[in-house]
């Protein structure tokens, strides 16, 4: 009999004793996973270190960087981080929050890559980025992998532009420059906007110079429509930060 309690006694123990066991192990293993894409993410190589075109990047700014500043000053670099990774590798401007649930969207820089999403070089240049802040030159950067969408929030001034313009005569919209040539003045004397000045950006793009607390409701894209059919511009706020 007493053979017998011991043995169950003896089972009984062995239960929780298993079960501790298996959680240690269960927890060992998810340390493990953190430990080891931590010690990845410390080893991945910097996309921008050893670059010389790319010294910009950590350096002292003696004021904010204009976002039509911080892409011109960046593209030599990121030229230089395309061949390093012999795939494309282009920066720009565009947004990198949209503008949901109240919010206005965010304009910044927009890495657009062929990298493969996921992989080291795609890795690398997100943590590279990460550990800056997730800002370049004060600009915040998104990255985009081969495949990904850029975000295209709708401008808060696209009732403003269906409102300047009667077409008479069809007329192209082909640049920034054209579209300023037929908006531009309607919209800058709309004093509700509060914009200050607009500029072409290059291609189809227009960048702003506003004085209102809620200029960034104009980050977007408008779409115009000069006789040729409509047409989608790209508004970006151009402040430093």
């Amino acid at each position: 009999m007493n053979k017998i309690f011991l043995a169950l006694a003896a089972a009984a123990l062995s239960v929780p004793a298993a079960a501790q066991s298996e959680t240690l192990s269960l927890g060992a293993r998810g340390f493990e996973s953190i430990a080891n894409q931590a010690i990845q993410g410390h080893f991945l190589r910097d996309s921008f270190g050893g670059i010389p075109e790319c010294a910009i990047v950590d350096a002292p700014a003696f004021r904010p960087w204009t976002l039509t500043e911080a892409r011109r000053e960046l593209a030599p670099c990121f030229e230089a981080v395309s061949r390093r990774y012999q795939s494309r590798v282009a920066v720009g401007v565009g947004f990198v929050t949209s503008n949901m649930d109240g919010k206005a969207a965010q304009a910044g820089l927009v890495i657009e890559t062929a990298l493969a999403p996921g992989g080291e070089a795609d890795r690398a240049l997100n943590m590279s980025i990460a550990r800056r802040g997730g800002k370049l030159m004060g600009q915040p950067a998104r990255v985009l992998a081969r495949g990904e969408e850029a975000l295209a929030p709708v401008s808060a001034l696209q009732n403003a532009v269906e409102r300047c313009m009667t077409v008479d005569v069809v007329r192209p919209l082909r640049d920034g420059t054209d579209f300023l040539g037929i908006y531009g003045d309607c919209l800058t004397s709309d004093r509700a906007l509060g914009i200050r000045a607009l500029r072409p950006a290059g291609g189809l793009a227009v960048a702003v110079d506003a004085d209102s607390a809620s200029s960034s409701a104009l980050n977007g894209y408008v779409t115009a429509n000069a006789g040729e059919g409509p047409v989608r511009v790209m508004v970006f706020v151009d402040g430093g930060r």
